[in-house]
């Protein structure tokens, strides 16, 4: 899977119960539905090369999320809620695909999103997979902060604290600086909505984190140089999932626009290995 369609994707508009969400599909859409989620101040286009580079077999689907790039921006605080966002999300699994389940896909809080996501009652039946790049799920986080399961670390390692914290002024943070984001350096708009999200989630999850398991097979990686992960993160996460697959790569936190032949391996491999446990056993004819 290393041919790049040069076809631009095609847009739509998908009513969500916090508004309208940008929606952008590549590929064939026949063909198996896996969807992009992007983190905070980020729009689809962070999964822009990630997602050409899919579609020569997936039906791709990225969006904006609510408040950043051309999605609608919740009118009051507790929009921004992680229960808000995967309402979203699961907006766009009905309108994109209504009548299998989609793989999923997040990106640090794109990732809190999808596990947000797994934790729902509809899960079983609408997501066949996910992949979560760089982050557990908050109330996980939450949880082995609690029982100190996770080592000890600057405030600024936790996901989304500095964006709380620091908001726009993060951006001239000497390492993040340096990251090649090709055009992607977020708009006033998107800051403001990646702060909301982090301010309307991070302290109450803290406070009051849910104990929740999913079924759904699962993929967590955790990228070796990145600074908003924390170590040994998977020991956690196990205890919320049925089937967990952890893995390490050699890569920073934007492994979608520095590495994507990587995240593209990673999320087709794991999609194939799970097709090949689900294929009947054939015997051979007597």
């Amino acid at each position: 899977m290393t041919q790049q369609s040069d076809s631009a994707p095609r847009f739509r508009i998908v009513s969500a119960p916090g508004g309208d969400l940008a929606v952008y599909e590549y590929g064939d859409p026949a063909a198996e539905t896996l969807v992009l989620v992007h983190g905070l101040t980020d729009t689809h286009r962070v999964w822009n090369r990630v997602a050409y580079l899919l579609a020569d077999g997936f039906h791709v689907v990225a969006y904006d999320v609510r408040g950043h790039g051309r999605s609608a921006q919740p009118a009051r605080p507790q929009g921004f809620r992680l229960t808000a966002l995967a309402a979203d999300l699961y907006a766009v699994l009905d309108a994109t695909s209504p009548d299998r389940p989609a793989h999923l896909a997040g990106h640090g809080w794109g990732a809190m999103q999808v596990w947000e996501a797994l934790g729902d009652a509809r899960a079983n039946t609408r997501i066949a997979s996910a992949t979560a790049l760089g982050a557990p799920a908050l109330d996980q986080l939450a949880n082995g902060l609690r029982e100190r399961r996770f080592p000890r670390a600057p405030w600024w390692r936790l996901p989304g604290l500095g964006w709380l914290v620091l908001g726009r002024r993060l951006l001239r943070w000497p390492r993040l600086r340096r990251v090649p984001r090709d055009g992607l350096r977020p708009s006033t708009s998107d800051l403001l909505a990646g702060t909301r999200i982090a301010a309307a989630n991070l302290v109450h999850h803290l406070r009051h984190p849910r104990e929740r398991h999913t079924a759904v097979p699962v993929q967590l990686i955790v990228d070796r140089a990145d600074a908003a992960a924390l170590p040994a993160v998977g020991a956690h996460v196990r205890r919320g999932t049925d089937r967990l697959w952890c893995h390490r790569l050699p890569a920073d936190h934007w492994l979608p626009i520095t590495e994507p032949l990587l995240v593209v391996e990673a999320i087709a491999n794991f999609v194939d290995d799970l097709r090949a446990d689900n294929r009947p056993i054939e015997h051979p004819a007597r």
